[in-house]
């Protein structure tokens, strides 16, 4: 059991991680001040949430110690939890496109990083 959570915990904490990181980044790179994102850095930021759920997948499915793709499941649970609370109540300056699309992106990107390891078994 305490495997299971530490597995789940993990996948969530490495997706943020990544995407707190690729935000970082990409706003210091595109000199995007809080609240006034630029068009450029949208896309390129829902492309990096994508990735980082995608590590967040994998490394859930990875640090499971059974039933693989139910872990994963939750993580995409937890995910869509996580972002249908973020479009409910939007943050500043993100756009009601971007927060449906991360809805829909993450969870599948998570789910796609899972399947990659459980097949990798």
């Amino acid at each position: 059991m305490l495997r299971s959570v530490i597995a789940l915990i993990a996948g969530f904490a490495i997706m943020t991680f990544g995407q707190l990181v690729a935000t970082i980044v990409l706003a210091l790179a595109l000199g995007v001040r809080p609240g006034t994102p630029s068009p450029a850095f949208l896309p390129a930021s829902l492309a990096c949430g994508a990735v980082a759920a995608a590590f967040g997948g994998f490394a859930t499915a990875a640090l499971a110690p059974q039933r693989h793709g139910t872990h994963v499941l939750m993580l995409m649970a937890m995910i869509l939890v996580m972002g249908l609370s973020n479009l409910l109540a939007p943050p500043a300056g993100q756009p009601g496109w971007y927060l449906a699309a991360a809805l829909v992106a993450q969870p599948a990107f998570a789910g796609a990083g899972g399947l990659l390891r459980i097949r990798r078994r």
